[in-house]
């Protein structure tokens, strides 16, 4: 289902304070989510065609990515979460970069080979079944398609858990690892490079025919 979102000034003014609060507490802590995103579309390079993130969360990846200038589709599965998304996006001008659609990654509508890019930032930690969302992410990204994931690596994900703890909250952790996913991939022929930011794993995959 495609989610229109409907917001007043007021609230994208307040979500905009919550939203540097809240980048500028990780950054205390060293972790940078602008720095990073921008390291991780600097390695996936140009994005020609069309484009699906995957779990648009409060809208890190997506607004970098609609001030690069793209134009895309963006999904997840709580409605809530989209709308802070479209929020921030908002108030950078942004929202007409993006079409988003409460879904879900393990079981999307799109028809087969639908997308040329898939993108999918900080997501696996907060997935049980992995395999499912790698499936479909297979299924609707194209022959010669890219697909750029990243994640939290040990330090992100300490730094991560520490600002939820001081929080009194408990931060979702599948414990799934990058080398489960690139065997994964690399089964189904993908071409797989991998990248290393400070508090991130990073993976470029091209989808190949197998031979």
């Amino acid at each position: 289902m495609q989610y229109i979102p409907k917001l007043t000034l007021q609230e994208i003014e307040q979500n905009h304070k919550c939203f540097k609060q809240r980048i500028s507490l990780y950054k205390e802590k060293g972790l940078d989510f602008v720095k990073s995103r921008g390291f991780i579309l600097e390695k996936a390079g140009p994005l020609q065609g069309s484009i699906l993130e995957i779990g648009a969360g409060t809208g890190y990846t997506t607004l970098v990515l609609a001030k690069a200038g793209y134009k895309f589709i963006s999904i997840d599965e709580d409605k809530e979460t989209l709308k802070i998304a479209a929020l921030n996006l908002a108030y950078e001008n942004a929202l007409p970069c993006v079409k988003f659609y409460v879904m879900d990654g393990q079981s999307m509508s799109f028809a087969n080979d639908s997308f040329e890019n898939v993108i999918a930032v900080s997501l696996f930690h907060h997935i049980d079944n992995v395999d499912g969302v790698l499936s479909e992410i297979d299924r609707v990204l194209c022959i010669n398609g890219k697909l750029i994931l990243s994640d939290f690596n040990r330090e992100g994900m300490e730094v991560v858990n520490s600002i939820h703890k001081q929080e009194g909250r408990i931060h979702q952790d599948s414990g799934i690892s990058r080398d489960h996913i690139s065997s994964y991939l690399c089964k189904l022929g993908y071409e797989i490079r991998n990248y290393e930011e400070e508090y991130h794993w990073v993976l470029i995959a091209a989808k190949k025919i197998k031979p």
